[in-house]
């Protein structure tokens, strides 16, 4: 199997393929796995992690074809000129807002439908889920959030608002919290990990493979990373809702 985007479906699905004893080659253009999702220093984690287990890790390599045989996918050529055998290919390189049925509707568009705090996209019409893009005001900016956690409160929040008397309407502001398993690590976040952000351990240490970690930019810690632990993330939550610095 050849899977092609190592963000947290790719890497998922070649820790499974791995596990159900397949030969898995795992494939990005970014340096590491996760890379927009944890950074550079996690990432490289991950890419450890899966290469430990026998995954043929390439990274900073781009698909140039993909080589067919009687009807089936048989291999696929990377930009380095390696050819990768291939019974399975698998892409998982993200995906874009279906809003073109919605273009001439006058719903304001954008990096999905634009929404206010509230989640009101327009008069009686709410977005929730992957396609809402709406002001936070912990970001201090817009955001699109491709989580399930957040589809779920999202839809209960702009559902209340859509209901409520105008001025009873609420704004959404949630604390994301998301989190995938790969192999016998459980990997969870808190908030935001932007790759630019200073990324400092105050819980455990990276040799064991369990420990905390804090994201912090401009002084100020926007996200938390627990590997495998659960709870020693929880007592950093406060620290990102109340956005106090460290």
């Amino acid at each position: 199997m050849v899977v092609i985007g190592a963000g947290f479906l790719g890497s998922e699905i070649a820790a499974t393929a791995r596990g159900l004893g397949l030969d898995v080659t795992l494939v990005d253009v970014e340096a590491t796995p996760l890379a927009r999702q944890v950074g550079a220093e996690a990432g490289e984690l991950v890419a450890q992690m899966h290469r430990d287990c026998g995954v043929d890790v390439r990274m900073r390599r781009h698909i140039t074809g993909v080589i067919g045989q009687n009807g089936r996918v048989a291999a696929v050529v990377l930009d380095d000129g390696s050819r990768l055998a291939a019974d399975v290919v698998v892409v998982a390189i993200g995906s874009v807002p279906a809003t073109d049925w919605l273009t001439d509707s006058g719903i304001p568009l954008g990096d999905g439908v634009l929404c206010d705090p509230t989640c009101k996209a327009a008069p009686g019409a709410y977005a929730a889920g992957d396609v809402a893009n709406w002001p936070h005001s912990l970001v201090g900016g817009r955001i699109r959030l491709e989580q399930r956690t957040n589809a779920t409160l999202q839809a209960v929040t702009a559902a209340k608002n859509l209901l409520a008397d105008p001025d009873g309407a609420l704004p959404y502001a949630p604390m994301p919290f998301g989190w995938t398993d790969q192999y016998d690590t459980k990997i969870q976040i808190h908030g935001w990990c932007p790759p630019d952000a200073h990324v400092e351990v105050v819980d455990g240490d990276l040799r064991s493979r369990k420990f905390v970690a804090l994201y912090r930019t401009g002084g100020r810690v926007v996200g938390a990373l627990g590997w495998n632990s659960p709870r020693a993330l929880l007592r950093y939550r406060g620290h990102i809702a109340q956005h106090t610095a460290v």
